[in-house]
């Protein structure tokens, strides 16, 4: 995976984008929130493709690719959700969980089959402060409301950010 960083008009966001790989990944993509997720692979020019949409207690089996990166978002509010604790989720080759075995000599080569490897879609952490700003923002029509809210310029200033970020993750490409 790519992470470049790249200037989106007044700021500066990071770009992540799927790489050239061979080595394989086989996932299962689990939501254990009470949302509906889109499960979003991030293509070779950054753009969002969103796979599938999963249900509460739903799964996903995907075989993908290491350097192929993949979001997790609210399909309602569009805000990010975690995959393993993460905002990226990010494969690993299907036969990383057996090289401590493998380099120890307890297995051969030959004894090791593919394995999918769970990933559990969570709703992120926030603070009190973020998590009001995200109850305003969805009371908000655009951004000239924000300047009518009696609160302090930096937490305007920051529900505008954020307000920008969540009209990015929207950008979305069906497959």
């Amino acid at each position: 995976m790519t992470r470049n960083e790249g200037n989106q008009g007044d700021g500066v966001h990071e770009i992540i984008r799927s790489q050239p790989s061979r080595g394989l990944s086989f996932v299962r993509f689990c939501n254990a929130t009470p949302r509906r997720v889109e499960v979003i692979w991030m293509n070779y020019e950054g753009a969002r493709v969103k796979y599938k949409t999963l249900d509460p207690d739903e799964f996903f089996d995907v075989n993908t690719y290491v350097a192929h990166p993949w979001l997790f978002q609210d399909a309602i509010t569009h805000e990010r959700l975690n995959a393993n604790s993460k905002h990226v989720f990010e494969p690993k080759p299907w036969y990383e969980q057996y090289l401590p075995d493998l380099r120890s000599g307890r297995i051969h080569p030959q004894d090791i089959q593919p394995k999918r490897v769970t990933v559990n879609i969570t709703s992120p952490l926030y603070s009190l402060k973020v998590t009001a700003m995200h109850t305003i923002r969805r009371n908000l029509k655009d951004y000239n409301h924000v300047c009518q809210l009696e609160i302090p310029r930096q937490l305007q200033q920051d529900l505008v950010e954020l307000m920008k970020s969540c009209r990015m993750e929207k950008l979305v490409v069906e497959v």
